[in-house]
């Protein structure tokens, strides 16, 4: 099948997640630079179709897990 040989040995994920992953890239960015780069401007669809989906399926971490609705949280691939 077509992507398979991508995430071959990987979890499958969704297209959204593989978006937000090549987005991140090998950096640590707030949701807004994430934003930016996917070109983005409304936050709740972001959160809800790419953020919370990689963060639920372990793919990306937040910088401070004790305090997730920081001024400062950035996220990173794991």
């Amino acid at each position: 099948m077509v992507g398979e040989a991508e995430n071959a040995g990987t979890s499958p994920v969704s297209a959204s997640i593989q978006r937000l992953l090549d987005a991140i890239g090998g950096e640590t960015l707030s949701a807004v630079e994430i934003m930016e780069r996917l070109n983005m401007t409304h936050r709740p669809t972001f959160r809800k179709n790419y953020l919370n989906p990689a963060l639920n399926a372990g793919v990306i971490e937040m910088t401070i897990p004790d305090k997730p609705n920081s001024r400062n949280q950035k996220y990173r691939r794991k």
